[in-house]
């Protein structure tokens, strides 16, 4: 991993020193909650009573104490998932994306033991996700690829962590530690709510506390982008990542929608209407691996549309492959930009010898895309370019009241886009958000990449249990729900905190119990694979 280019500061935490709430661009250790349930509290729904399906953090240590016996969690770390309210696929064409943070979350209580370097990890629903544990060291690609395992997210996470502390030179003091962790997840699976994201974050942040490095959340945002990409390893068919997720995850704020630039990395902080609720439901379509091949596909055709309109303009096109540096360059509006897909791009699709022909060479695509026979490039680009229009529209109707049926307007207009032109979307995703408009939502679109997982919907707060009701009614009640329950299908996501750390109650810091306690974990035997169940 190439780590980005920021500064830590260089400096064990006494434990005195950390007893307060971190600024917007500190991550620190807040101040020790009096019990369990004030993190409950601060990490629940604004005063909304949390589901009876989200586990509480009572729980989560008692499962930690249970799992690792006489040891307790020193501290918790929580990473929320993500939701995009607008800007889907346009991130890595070089536009904004406006996702929130949502409190469904990966919570996770740590404990630290001396003079063993190896991770134990648990995970509260046992019966699911069997107990691993690894040397630090042997945290490699070949971990991921000999062994596909659950954990192999987090543990990318704790190997960008042990990659930073020896680019600071603290690994000299902090490389016999090892890690104990308890992890629990409120976070749909395979849903594009940013679950293995929060995972490589709660890893990275979970281990990085332990090894007492102060961190910065922008810098970390940057780091855990290029952690992702280590984490292609675990992936049938991996895909690049933008940092969209992570750079939520670290930076958001609690009744705001995130504008996240990149390249720079940068942030603008938009509050949403108070007087609506974001709600999320699951179409019950499986994402499979042909949903990283077009998501693949898709790039390349956003690139071969940037080279094409470029070399049309008489730009150097060889190097503009992304449309935003496209538009940059050739110093136009996003409404000019849409004009030239309508003049150089036309509606049918392109074959890869016409590609060939028109930029006079003898190849065009890359490995992930070399079985792909058509590509449509009109269709890619014109979304781009109008959703990046819609997206600069919907941040200046956030700073106008009264404006949630003008807001609602335009994510239904994105979900056409995403289903008409970039076609990322599925049968069942357009039958709820279908369902979802008449159940009077002010919108309705997929979220993430597409191709299966959710909708977030826009509704009025005063109707937002009766609109939940209806969609049970209308859609879930005609399908087959398998062992998912209502809660885990539907439910209220509200703009949330990005990732917080927090001192355990009543947890003592005593270094050389955890040194006499490390021979417990030492009598863990190893299988081939360096994992034990």
């Amino acid at each position: 991993m190439i780590l980005a280019d920021i500064k830590y500061k260089d400096h064990v935490m006494a434990r005195s020193d950390i007893a307060h709430y971190f600024d917007r661009e500190d991550l620190t250790l807040r101040e020790r909650p009096t019990t369990l349930r004030y993190l409950d509290s601060f990490w629940g729904s604004w005063g909304i009573s949390r589901s009876a399906d989200m586990p509480s953090v009572e729980e989560l240590e008692q499962h930690f104490c249970e799992h690792f016996h006489s040891f307790q969690p020193e501290y918790y770390v929580q990473v929320p998932g993500k939701v995009n309210l607008i800007g889907d696929h346009i991130d890595y064409s070089g536009y904004s994306a406006l996702p929130m943070a949502i409190e469904q979350s990966i919570v996770v209580a740590i404990g630290r033991s001396e003079g063993n370097p190896t991770v134990w990890l648990t995970n509260l629903n046992s019966e699911r996700y069997k107990n691993v544990n690894v040397k630090i060291a042997d945290i490699t690609a070949d971990t991921f690829a000999r062994k596909k395992c659950w954990a192999n997210y987090f543990l990318c996470g704790v190997k960008g962590a042990r990659e930073i502390t020896m680019n600071i030179r603290k690994l000299r003091k902090m490389g016999n530690t090892g890690f104990l962790f308890a992890i629990s997840s409120s976070i749909p699976e395979d849903s594009g709510l940013g679950c293995s994201s929060a995972l490589i974050t709660a890893g990275m942040l979970s281990a990085l506390v332990g090894y007492d490095v102060h961190c910065y959340r922008l810098g970390l945002a940057l780091d855990l982008a290029m952690c992702e990409s280590f984490a292609g390893q675990i992936k049938t068919n991996p895909v690049n990542s933008s940092g969209l997720n992570q750079a939520i995850a670290m930076c958001a704020r609690q009744g705001y929608a995130a504008r996240i630039n990149f390249d720079p990395l940068e942030f603008e902080q938009y509050r949403l209407p108070s007087d609506v609720k974001f709600v999320i439901a699951q179409s019950l379509a499986i994402k499979n691996n042909l949903a990283s091949d077009n998501f693949n596909t898709r790039k390349m055709e956003c690139r071969l549309a940037s080279q094409i309109i470029a070399k049309q303009l008489n730009l150097e096109w060889k190097n503009l492959t992304v449309l935003a540096t496209l538009q940059e360059n050739s110093g136009n509006t996003l409404d000019q930009m849409i004009e030239l897909v309508h003049q150089h791009l036309h509606v049918n699709s392109y074959s890869r010898n016409e590609i060939c022909e028109i930029l006079s060479v003898e190849a065009t695509t890359d490995y992930n895309t070399k079985d792909v026979t058509e590509f449509f490039l009109h269709q890619r680009a014109l979304h781009v370019f109008e959703e990046a229009k819609r997206l600069e529209t919907f941040c200046s109707l956030c700073e106008t009241p009264g404006t949630a049926s003008d807001l609602g307007r335009l994510m239904d207009e994105s979900h056409s886009s995403l289903r008409d032109l970039y076609q990322c979307s599925h049968p069942d995703l357009d039958e709820l958000v279908d369902v979802c408009k008449r159940g009077h939502a002010y919108g309705c679109k997929l979220t993430g990449a597409g191709w299966g997982g959710c909708v977030v919907a826009m509704v009025p707060s005063v109707g937002v249990d009766e609109f939940i009701e209806f969609i049970k009614d209308q859609f879930y009640a005609k399908k087959n729900t398998g062992a998912k329950c209502f809660a885990e299908l539907i439910f209220v996501a509200n703009p949330s905190e990005g990732a917080s750390l927090f001192l355990a109650p009543n947890y003592t810091d005593n270094n050389n119990d955890r040194i006499e306690k490390k021979n417990m974990m030492h009598n863990r035997t190893y299988n081939g694979d360096g994992y034990y169940t």
